[in-house]
């Protein structure tokens, strides 16, 4: 079964269902629990930040409260929590000097999990040598 980690984008892109193509494959097949997406709490932690500050993604106003968002995300939907472990945290300590905090974490979290890609807009990641999915 294929395992994913998300970052914050990616899971407010999913929020207003605005997903290209293959980042909507992989959330299609967790729906239907034939993959898996992880998502470390500071990922989460983002999404409610800005879905309590009515963010604008692709042109769509977040609307409702951070607790529909994290309900749509964990509880209803296709997203397991990942928390920051002292495993991530190993990891983390031997990239933090890579990348932004935020990037740095998904990072870690991907690399402890051993996810097969990280769902991602960010081209620092990419640029890596990581491997994700977007378009």
């Amino acid at each position: 079964m294929a395992t994913y980690t998300a970052d914050a984008v990616a899971l407010l892109v999913y929020l207003v269902d605005a997903l290209p193509v293959p980042a909507d494959r992989a959330f299609t097949e967790a729906e239907a629990g034939e993959s898996v997406i992880h998502a470390p709490g500071t990922a989460l932690a983002e999404v409610l930040y800005s879905v309590s500050r009515d963010k604008d993604v692709r042109g769509v106003t977040l609307d409702g409260t951070p607790e529909d968002a994290r309900r749509a995300l964990i509880e209803d939907g296709p997203v397991s929590l990942s928390p920051v472990d002292g495993d991530v945290l190993v990891e983390y300590a031997s990239l933090v000097n890579e990348f932004n905090i935020h990037d740095g974490l998904v990072v870690a979290s991907h690399r402890a999990r051993g996810t097969d890609a990280i769902i991602t807009t960010d081209g620092t990641i990419h640029d890596a040598g990581i491997e994700t999915i977007w378009s």
